[in-house]
């Protein structure tokens, strides 16, 4: 591209023309370049030379000529002038010029032509813009070649279009797409618009160009949920309560007007609280494990990956627990209620608690009786209220023996029963009739036996016989500790507790052992190594909160006899199973099993539970199928069929190519993987082969299609599958 220029044609006898342009302006409104030319003489003789016949031509036009002889000098002007040339509706301009002379002759002896190209003059106007979120106002730029241009600018966003402006005259204009375009991308948050930008001289369209600009969809728009509601599911809590019940009732959550926003779909649910959680627009709880106040909160997901405003929804359910015994008294007395140790009824005490579940629940109390050696019950008909004395029996209990009686609690729910016992009338000595049997401070009611009453004891040298056969280590002790988990000596209260070898004590304790090599001291004996076995000090977490744990003293140590099972926190006992796919948390895989299980010959039949994530060496799947597709690797059958002779061709556009064959009989298939980028313009040989025998084949490609060609055999070899893979 030039502003100026010129020809020179052949010399003849030392004498030639030049054609010289300069371009004066350039017109942008117009698209016009106005320039000057001169003709003259030229050439490397100093003298003059007679010539005529002069033409010069501009860009199709003739600008000047003329059949006058003249003595013709270099550097002397022949003619010159002006000329406007129109540019091309983009800006270019290329032009001829050609001259010519007859140069010491009349005809035409020396000529010269060429094409020039002018500079392009400026067109359309550019045009720029910022990335904008939708609903927000964003400034699109013009640069424009000459103030008069005016301009239209246009938006496309998915399959959408409007107009922003019309033939403005402002270079920089702002625009607030609208938040509706986000429908166009109802499965990504932000998408590519395209702003065209058309030039207008006057009325004459001179040119378009275009800009691309990001706008993304604003995060207030996102899914919503109407509400989430829950209705009771009762049952066996009677329906007229209309309460919920601790552990007798479930809940049924349901997400209502769950909805996507600007065309996005809704792509996942989430409902949680209470301990249980659902990824169901509705589902149905478990048992509801606690009371109070529960609150269950719901998302909703859409194909934009916004999630919804939480919905919440709270229920209130009511406490429940089974009826229990508090305490309990049975003893004989007189019809009026006064204990008597001879009385022929019985006198009961009992205290008990219930769930009202907010006055709905009732309970219905019961009383049975028998003699302790019957088997069935006699109903008392008596119903009794909680810490208050009953009387009841009818004057019907034996004097002669001892009788169990059974209260009964009843609610809407659950029956629970105790058994208490009561003596034969009270007697300091009492044998049996018959005189086989004897008891002390109650009626002997067996044969052959020595009986003492419940409320009395026996001592043996001084001592209650419970107590003589504790110190003498016959018999287990019983104690407590809480001592804190971290506190290295554990103490331990047990009155009367006498140390010696082989005594056998069982503690409860109220905490964990955190500390290392921990040590026991029995009712101030002083503080005592614990060991596991041998001198091993037991380790940490060897029993759990609130565990019993039996300990026995060799003269030297405390030896812990029973610790809690093994789990990932407690040491303890654990039973070894020769099984590698259970999942109990007390068992243990024998290392046989474990060496077993890894020493497979074939994987085939392995099943994941859980995926092995990519970030971690896995594929993030349990199948091969989700593991090549998490792995970013696609397998497409190219040829399935049996090619002995001829070809096949398929397409080159994967990483590389599986092809299974065999050179004789199926007992000799397998399998070559080739590269694609192995793969010439020229063709390459492979074979599959055996001991024996052998099939050859060609590859070679030709623009995107490979050819697989037949090229020998020496039996009845194939070739049957094709694979690419990406």
């Amino acid at each position: 591209m030039a502003l100026s220029g010129s020809i020179t044609t052949n010399e003849k006898e030392g004498r030639s023309i030049t054609l010289s342009w300069t371009a004066t302006s350039q017109s942008v409104a117009n698209n016009t370049t106005s320039l000057s030319w001169t003709l003259k003489g030229s050439g490397s003789y100093t003298g003059w030379v007679m010539s005529g016949a002069f033409k010069a031509v501009i860009n199709g036009t003739t600008v000047y000529t003329s059949d006058d002889r003249i003595q013709l000098r270099a550097d002397q002007e022949i003619a010159s002038g002006t000329m406007t040339i129109a540019h091309n509706a983009d800006g270019t301009k290329s032009f001829s010029l050609s001259c010519e002379a007859g140069i010491y002759t009349y005809a035409v002896s020396a000529t010269a032509s060429a094409t020039h190209t002018l500079n392009t003059i400026p067109r359309a106007s550019s045009v720029s813009a910022a990335n904008a979120t939708m609903g927000s106002a964003t400034t699109i730029t013009i640069t424009r070649a000459s103030s008069s241009f005016t301009h239209t600018l246009s938006y496309a966003f998915g399959s959408t279009t409007g107009t922003i402006v019309t033939k403005t005259t402002s270079t920089s204009v702002s625009w607030t797409p609208a938040v509706s375009l986000a429908a166009q991308i109802p499965n990504a948050v932000s998408g590519a618009c395209t702003i065209t930008c058309d030039t207008y001289n006057g009325s004459t369209k001179i040119g378009s160009k275009t800009c691309t600009l990001t706008l993304t969809v604003p995060t207030s728009v996102k899914p919503t949920i109407t509400s989430l509601t829950a209705a009771r599911v009762d049952g066996t809590v009677p329906t007229s309560w209309g309460i919920y019940v601790q552990s007798k009732s479930k809940a049924t959550l349901t997400i209502n007007g769950a909805a996507g926003a600007q065309g996005s779909t809704i792509s996942a649910y989430s409902i949680s609280g209470g301990g249980f959680s659902s990824t169901a627009s509705s589902f149905t709880t478990g048992f509801l494990s606690s009371s109070g106040t529960i609150t269950f909160t719901a998302k909703v997901t859409d194909s934009r990956g916004r999630t919804s405003d939480a919905a919440t929804v709270s229920i209130t359910v009511v406490a429940y627990a089974a009826p229990s015994f508090t305490s309990y008294l049975s003893q004989r007395a007189l019809s009026d209620g006064t204990v008597n140790d001879d009385g022929t009824y019985v006198r009961g005490l009992v205290k008990y608690s219930y769930a009202s579940c907010s006055s709905k629940n009732t309970v219905t109390r019961s009383t049975y009786y028998k003699k302790s050696t019957d088997t069935s019950w006699t109903n008392a008909n008596k119903s009794f209220s909680s810490n208050t004395a009953f009387t009841f029996g009818g004057g019907n209990i034996s004097t002669e023996s001892s009788y169990d009686v059974k209260y009964i609690l009843t609610d809407a729910f659950t029956t629970v029963s105790i058994v208490d016992t009561v003596s034969t009338a009270g007697v300091v000595m009492d044998f049996k009739s018959g005189g086989k049997g004897l008891a002390v401070g109650k009626v002997s009611e067996t044969d052959e036996t020595f009986e003492v009453a419940e409320s009395w004891d026996v001592k043996v040298y001084g001592m209650l016989l419970a107590q003589y056969i504790l110190q003498n280590g016959s018999g287990l002790w019983y104690g407590t500790c809480s001592t804190a988990a971290a506190t290295v000596a554990k103490v331990v209260t047990c009155s009367n507790f006498v140390l010696k070898t082989g005594a056998a004590i069982a503690v409860k304790f109220t905490y964990t052992n955190t500390a290392a090599s921990p040590t026991l001291n029995v009712n101030s004996t002083g503080d005592i190594a614990i060991m596991s076995y041998g001198t091993t000090a037991v380790p940490t977490y060897a029993w759990k909160a609130g565990q019993i744990v039996l300990f026995v003293y060799n003269g030297t140590n405390w030896m812990g006899i029973t610790f809690s099972h093994a789990t990932t926190t407690y040491y303890g006992v654990t039973k070894l199973s020769s099984s590698t796919s259970s999942t109990s948390t007390v068992l243990a895989a024998t290392a046989s099993a474990v060496k077993a299980a890894y020493d497979r010959s074939s994987w085939d039949s392995i099943t994941l539970t859980n995926a092995l994530a990519i970030a971690y060496g896995g594929t993030g799947a349990t199948t091969a199928a989700a593991a090549r597709a998490n792995l970013g690797i696609s397998v497409t059958s190219l040829y399935n069929g049996t090619l002995t002779t001829g070809s096949t061709t398929f397409s080159k556009s994967y990483n590389f190519f599986i092809i299974i064959g065999q050179p004789s009989s199926s007992s000799s298939r397998c399998a070559i993987v080739i590269p694609s980028s192995v793969i010439t313009t020229s063709a390459v040989s492979y074979q599959f082969a055996d001991e024996s025998y052998y099939y050859s084949f060609n590859l070679s490609y030709s623009g995107t299609t490979v050819t697989l060609a037949y090229k020998g055999r020496s039996s009845s070899g194939q070739i049957l599958r094709v694979f690419g893979v990406n």
